[in-house]
């Protein structure tokens, strides 16, 4: 089992568009997962199932909301629910926006493991001990974490108990510049963390992630297209990615590699098709021929290979960690 978040600290570069596709391409490579929703915002959850149905597993308490919720009331650990099925071999534990109420207590948490506190650790290993706990119950192969786009507490978490990461980039200046962000708030995480472990007391009795995340590589998204190739005015930042990916992530990090060959796909703008999706609770390339018609239909199916692609590096990427 393995845990891979997507994250970026810049927003509005496909994020969720791309943990979707590229979580149910995993289903095509004979792989299971859980999608865990753990950005508030619960824009995952949109598109991966229906109002109605994400209103009723609100009031039946079975987002991650419910999962963490013991932790800040003091009423207990976490209480793992079931997660939702949307495909065979796919679950979501959907998001909510009350998730910030759990961010709230995090950056005590993080203080107490640091100072050696067996109350800090239970809190800052709770998502830890939760997407392991929700592959117990489903079987999966691996948990797909969805992160809002900033370096606070939660997505702390959530990254010291990732196995890896993806980065998801739009080709502009802002995008590039929050890479360093990602970088060093991941190296400094990383340290913090190693602090705690050699301070664990030994009435700490549950299960406690290493903290070493691996930079799986990056995902280009929404650029214009000329033909097949990039307009003019998105390839000068497509041409510095590769280094800044290796500037920003990879030398922070100290992982091996110089930024060419860790990009994972490139996509071009799906324009309308995304909110097709959106609208089918679907893959871009689930759409049928009535919900996408002609040409748009073609470019649909054209998507999977490329969303197929991208799992297998991730794959490839985790074998070799």
């Amino acid at each position: 089992m393995s845990v891979v978040s997507f994250f970026n600290h810049k927003g509005g570069v496909g994020k969720t568009t791309i943990v979707f596709n590229t979580g149910l391409a995993m289903l095509d490579r004979g792989h299971s997962v859980v999608f865990v929703d753990a950005d508030p915002q619960a824009n995952l959850t949109g598109l991966a199932v229906a109002e109605p149905d994400y209103e009723q597993e609100r009031a039946d308490g079975t987002t991650i909301w419910a999962a963490v919720s013991p932790l800040v009331t003091g009423a207990g650990d976490i209480d793992v629910p079931d997660p939702v099925q949307i495909r065979d071999g796919a679950w979501l534990l959907p998001g909510d926006l009350r998730l910030s109420n759990f961010e709230s207590i995090l950056p005590v948490g993080w203080i107490e493991a640091l100072a050696g506190e067996a109350r800090g650790f239970r809190t800052t290993s709770a998502l830890h001990r939760l997407f392991r706990a929700l592959t117990e119950k489903t079987g999966a192969d691996f948990v797909f974490v969805d992160l809002g786009p900033n370096v606070g507490a939660l997505n702390r978490t959530a990254l010291v108990a990732s196995d890896g990461f993806v980065v998801p980039l739009a080709p502009d200046l802002f995008s590039l510049m929050a890479l360093p962000s990602v970088g060093n708030s991941l190296r400094e995480w990383s340290r913090q963390w190693k602090t705690a472990l050699s301070n664990k007391p030994q009435t700490v009795d549950f299960d406690l992630p290493l903290g070493k995340a691996k930079p799986l590589g990056y995902v280009s998204q929404q650029f214009s297209v000329y033909g097949n190739r990039p307009a003019a005015a998105f390839r000068h930042w497509l041409d510095r990615i590769a280094d800044a990916y290796s500037e920003g992530i990879l030398d922070p990090l100290g992982w091996p590699g110089d930024g060419k060959n860790e990009m994972l796909g490139s996509l071009k703008n799906f324009a309308s098709l995304v909110p097709l999706a959106q609208k089918s609770n679907k893959a871009i390339y689930e759409l049928s021929g009535v919900e996408a018609r002609g040409a748009q239909f073609t470019r649909a199916q054209e998507t999977r290979a490329t969303f197929e692609e991208i799992a297998r590096r991730i794959d490839a990427g985790l074998d070799d960690k």
